[in-house]
């Protein structure tokens, strides 16, 4: 019976000594895939914000469609353009030929009441304030920064507000970090960086009016030509 006893007992710390290996292997595999989704996620979602950015349209003349709005007063910084995306912008194929599209990066809660960071956009010619539902697509389930900056050019720095929905900043830095956020504090390594450069500047309204391209008003002769004291002086007078 002794000799029973103790085989049980050994066979027994055998079975707890192979769960305990199984059960730590499980985990790491857990966290491993945790870990791969969630640098996935961030490679998307940065790409995302260098394609947009660095493809942003500014057109004064349609200021009520093109303005540039940045909302960084909150926890999670807000941004809302517009942009000259590539077939390969994520839900591209959508939106068939329309390229130019309005972008918003938000941060959102989920049902859980979890932060996520959303992607909506919608046609170019749709106002942000109509009431249609846009398309959107969840970047990262989980956020827990989202921050943007803006280099000023007359100041030669960076600022954390962008007021002007008018002008273009030269460069946008944004700054994200993925995973449960109840991890607490942010480490150096878990922080996602990207400086994007904005090429394109506001177009001004003169360069979007054809007639006026020369600078000269409507019935104002060209330069060089004799000037005109009545310009209905050579009409065909009537009987």
């Amino acid at each position: 019976m002794l000799e029973v006893m103790v085989s049980i007992t050994i066979f027994s710390m055998v079975l707890l000594a192979i769960y305990s290996s199984w059960s730590a292997i499980l985990r790491g595999t857990q966290l491993g895939h945790a870990a791969a989704a969630e640098a996935q996620r961030g490679r998307i979602t940065v790409n995302a914000l260098e394609q947009s950015l660095g493809s942003t349209e500014l057109f004064l003349a349609n200021l009520r469609h093109y303005a540039f709005m940045a909302d960084t007063s909150g926890e999670f910084a807000s941004l809302s353009f517009v942009s000259h995306l590539p077939p390969s912008f994520p839900g591209s194929g959508l939106f068939g030929d329309q390229s130019v599209r309005r972008v918003t990066f938000s941060v959102e809660p989920d049902k859980s009441g979890r932060n996520q960071l959303v992607l909506f956009q919608r046609p170019l010619l749709e106002p942000p304030e109509t009431a249609t539902e846009p398309y959107y697509i969840v970047l990262a389930p989980s956020i827990r920064e989202f921050k943007a900056y803006f280099w000023e050019t007359n100041t030669h720095e960076w600022v954390d507000e962008w007021l002007w929905t008018n002008r273009l900043p030269r460069m946008v830095r944004v700054e994200l970090s993925l995973g449960d956020p109840k991890r607490g504090r942010i480490d150096a390594d878990e922080l996602i960086s990207k400086t994007v450069y904005i090429a394109s500047t506001a177009i001004p309204r003169e360069a979007q009016m054809p007639a006026n391209r020369g600078g000269n008003r409507p019935g104002t002769p060209p330069p060089g030509a004799p000037p005109i004291n009545n310009p209905g002086a050579n009409l065909p007078r009537r009987p």
